[in-house]
């Protein structure tokens, strides 16, 4: 069995403006780039209404919307357990991820990501509760 693969997609959903705003609310305070991803963690998980695809999606758009060079999410990766992953936009055996399970949980991780081309990556060994500690990553990080 191959690893799950994706390409990137427009975003779409209530998770868009989600993401839009809480990183509006962010930029206001200062807070920007990497050092959103705490607060954002916990602003999904406490979101019990939203739908894991929704979560995904705040997450890449939250990501995005950054506007730091060189740092952001690529596509969303569905594995076969039902995780959704959203992967970093690297070519790297240990990308940092953030993995939102099927019951809506949020949770950071890493995994081999392997981009295929610009949009589109293959995930495998996905590790929850990780996260990278070397290096200046070019995804999620903290």
């Amino acid at each position: 069995m191959s690893a799950p693969t994706s390409t990137l997609t427009p975003d779409t959903g209530a998770g868009v403006a989600h993401g839009v705003a809480f990183v509006a609310a962010l930029r206001a305070q200062g807070v920007s780039g990497a050092t959103v991803l705490r607060p954002l963690i916990d602003d999904l998980n406490a979101q019990t209404a939203m739908t894991p695809a929704d979560k995904a999606t705040a997450a890449r758009v939250a990501c995005n919307a950054q506007s730091t060079p060189g740092w952001g999410a690529g596509p969303v990766v569905v594995m076969p357990n039902g995780d959704l992953i959203v992967t970093s936009r690297m070519h790297s055996p240990d990308a940092p991820v953030l993995v939102v399970k099927p019951d809506g949980a949020v949770l950071r991780g890493t995994a081999y990501v392997e981009m295929l081309d610009e949009t589109t990556c293959r995930v495998s060994d996905v590790r929850e509760g990780a996260w990278p500690s070397r290096g200046v990553w070019v995804g999620p990080t903290e």
